[in-house]
């Protein structure tokens, strides 16, 4: 006879799996269910604590009558009080012999908070995570936590380390994240162990000084409090990302080139920055965003392996870039009528005409003026695949596809997405079919030109998706108009 197991016959391990994928108030639940679970619970090796979920769980448990009374004041003590002691017990109740590899505490106010920090290093956790999630005076806390000797990944937010400096020379953790932090005014970081760092927000600090070998990983935002940052060789590191920091051009072009390994790089908000040079063989993905510098901005990019490049800013932007196999995408946050915008438009767009797809955003419709159609020179006669991204409701396809095409006057495909408050993003497409023929000239087309427009050589198109848009008809007859060498019906599919 085949017996039936039960999953509480399941191996302790396996269950110990199961629960490391669960909430951590499911894995509460279950613990009640059996002596077993009950036991793989208190040897459950992630110990996890959340305040602000305990508060959502239980805010409406408390005496209604004596909230009468005492008002929001009393519930909220209480609930500290709860809260306190829910840690307090799950402590008590582990078994004293099992070491948790991970400890995390999102909390509100936690009154001796050290007394939890102190039983988690004392158990000699691998991973510790402390957020203090209240907006305010961060939360002091002892230092003992970079001396800890089983600390690999420490990740703190909102507190008060009460430290006069933090040299990391002998600590043993490999990643390292303090987020809205109170810090000494210098950090130095001068581990081989070291491979991932993040400083966000970290109040007074003033100078960062990193000789890390094997850092892989360094994310840095000053805030409203940049500081130096003064670094090694750092061979080994891979991602870059600077936000708000006081580096130069001469920083950029000196610095990168000692990351030899260096593929991905982000620079956002840095105001001190004008003429940008990049010159790296392995470097990937670019990413710049510019908070609106009041003097012209330069990118000068020798990167042959990059494979994408972001830009968020406004215009004018001068960008050369060696690379023809990369994606771009650029966010222009702000969009003029006159000609001078249009103009510098079309100065920014000349190097992506041989990337291989090219998103635009823009934050309203944006329409070619007139005046400039007889003087206009494509930016982009090699570009095949042109994406645009529009954040408004209304929108006139015709006039859109029109400035498009004088953008990009050969395009295979053409993609218009447009978000919406009421629904899902809804993205229109557009596909070109050729001949290599060219048709007769025309005088009021492409006259002065030596590569004519699509005008010449098209065919055939097919658009997809536009069947719910007001108008449809007057795009199509956009096409009509001026398909020269139109030899069959249009062919409109819709795509659901």
């Amino acid at each position: 006879m085949v017996k039936d197991y039960e999953i509480s016959d399941l191996p302790i391990e396996i269950i110990h799996h199961v629960m490391f994928f669960l909430p951590v108030t499911d894995a509460i639940h279950i613990s009640v269910l059996s002596k077993r679970f009950n036991h793989a619970w208190r040897t459950f090796q992630v110990m996890e604590f959340d305040q602000v979920l305990f508060f959502t769980k239980n805010k409406g448990t408390a005496n209604q009558s004596q909230a009468s009374v005492y008002g929001g004041k009393f519930i909220q003590k209480a609930m500290l009080m709860r809260f306190s002691n829910y840690m307090d017990d799950f402590l008590r109740r582990r078994e004293p012999d099992i070491f948790p590899k991970k400890f995390k505490l999102r909390t509100l106010c936690v009154p001796n908070i050290d007394r939890y920090i102190d039983f988690a290093l004392e158990k000699r956790v691998q991973d510790m995570e402390v957020n203090y999630a209240f907006l305010g005076t961060p939360l002091p806390i002892h230092s003992s936590i970079f001396v800890a000797k089983s600390i690999r990944v420490l990740k703190l937010t909102g507190l008060d380390l009460g430290l006069q400096d933090l040299i990391l020379s002998d600590s043993l953790i490999e990643e390292l994240s303090l987020n809205d932090c109170c810090v000494p005014e210098t950090i130095r970081v001068l581990s081989e162990k070291l491979l991932l760092l993040k400083l966000a927000n970290c109040m007074k600090l003033r100078d960062i000084e990193i000789d890390a070998p094997n850092l892989q990983s360094f994310t840095y935002d000053g805030g409203c409090e940049p500081c130096e940052i003064n670094v090694g060789a750092l061979e080994s590191l891979k991602s870059l990302s600077l936000k708000n920091t006081l580096i130069t051009d001469s920083w950029i072009e000196e610095n990168v080139l000692k990351f030899i390994s260096l593929q991905n790089l982000s620079i956002n908000g840095c105001r001190n920055l004008k003429k940008v040079k990049i010159a790296h063989g392995k470097l990937k993905n670019f990413e710049f965003v510019d908070f609106g510098n009041k003097v012209e901005l330069e990118l000068k990019l020798i990167t042959p392996s990059l494979v994408s490049f972001f830009y968020t800013g406004i215009l004018p932007l001068h960008t050369v870039i060696t690379s023809t196999q990369f994606k771009a995408r650029l966010s222009l946050t702000q969009i003029s009528a006159t000609i001078e915008w249009f103009l510098a438009l079309r100065h920014l767009l000349v190097p992506f005409n041989h990337c291989k797809v090219l998103t635009l955003e823009f934050k309203k419709q944006v329409v070619f003026p007139e005046e400039l159609k007889d003087k206009w020179i494509a930016p982009m006669f090699g570009l095949k695949h042109l994406r645009v991204e529009v954040n408004s409701c209304s929108v006139s396809y015709r006039d859109l596809v029109a400035f498009l095409l004088q953008l990009s006057p050969h395009p295979n495909t053409l993609s218009i997405v447009q978000s919406f408050y009421y629904r899902d993003v809804v993205e229109r497409v557009i596909k070109f079919k050729y001949v290599k023929k060219v048709a007769e000239e025309d005088s009021s087309c492409c006259k002065h030109l030596p590569v004519k427009c699509w005008r010449h050589y098209l065919t055939n198109i097919i658009m997809e998706n536009f069947e719910d848009t007001d108008d449809k008809e007057s795009l199509v007859m956009f096409f009509k108009d001026n398909m020269k060498m139109l030899d069959e019906k249009l062919i409109i599919s819709h795509i659901h």
